[in-house]
């Protein structure tokens, strides 16, 4: 289990929580405060934070901007109290992983945790294939195919949906998590709908334009936002998109969106 560091300034939610993470095999180390709490996450560097939102001084919201600017890549759950929803919606916009609302759940905990584990094993296997790229140009032909299939198996395991599209929008890639986003099969996804029928309207009009050359965009990767798609049976459901343009030549041929889906999350706010 990785380490987690646990913020909070009330004495008893830190010891009961504390308790309750060692004994499930986590590494907790506490903070009192917002301060202390970034003091020790810049000496340890930990994976996942848990911070409460309401703090004297320094805040839960500070906390997670301070960190997201050091490490874009740390998974930061927060914790808020009932009635303070806006604030526990503002730190989703900032790049939280989740948000649980007290007395602590314990199995709510457990499954914000789960989720936060896995994303943070699926960007170790993606920088190791990062990492590992130029080597795969002078391995043999069959150490390549076989890391192509893993490579496609990752696309098809991840937990977020994905959607890839060419220029004139075939989808190209439409992994199980998107057909469960969508309610489209693969097959329907990519010989039935276009880019345009699945992406956000906003989202989509970016795209086109950057094909259309009407703008450029500076960066590759699209910045996160909060929106909506509408599945196959009509069903409106949030999710958390961002995405990137890949381009030949200087010249951009597709586009790739990951979906998060945030039907959890809303039911967690019922």
């Amino acid at each position: 289990m990785p380490k987690l560091l646990l913020i909070d300034d009330e004495e008893g939610i830190r010891k009961v929580l504390s308790i309750s993470l060692t004994s499930d095999g986590y590494e907790v180390v506490t903070a009192e405060d917002g301060r202390e709490g970034l003091d020790l996450y810049q000496k340890g560097r930990f994976p996942i934070v848990l911070t409460d939102l309401k703090m004297p001084e320094l805040d839960g919201i500070e906390v997670l901007k301070k960190i997201k600017a050091i490490n874009p890549a740390t998974e930061v759950i927060v914790i808020t109290g009932h009635g303070d929803m806006d604030s526990a919606m503002q730190s989703l916009h900032l790049g939280a992983s989740n948000f649980i609302t007290k007395p602590v759940c314990d199995q709510v905990l457990s499954v914000a945790l789960k989720r936060v584990e896995q994303r943070l094993e699926m960007q170790r296997k993606l920088r190791d294939c990062t990492d590992n790229l130029e080597n795969m140009v002078s391995e043999a032909t069959e150490e390549i195919r076989k890391r192509y299939e893993f490579e496609g198996k990752l696309i098809q395991r991840w937990f977020d949906g994905i959607v890839a599209a060419d220029n004139k929008g075939n989808i190209l890639v439409f992994n199980p998590a998107a057909e469960n986003i969508f309610g489209y099969s693969r097959i329907e996804a990519k010989s039935t709908k276009k880019a345009d029928d699945l992406y956000p309207r906003k989202v989509m009009e970016k795209i086109t334009d950057v094909f259309t050359g009407k703008k450029e965009l500076k960066e590759d990767i699209f910045i996160e936002e909060d929106t909506s798609v509408v599945r196959k049976s009509g069903e409106i459901v949030p999710v958390r998109f961002s995405g990137a343009m890949l381009y030949d030549a200087g010249n951009p041929v597709a586009s790739v969106g990951f979906f998060q889906d945030l039907r959890e999350i809303e039911k967690l706010k019922l």
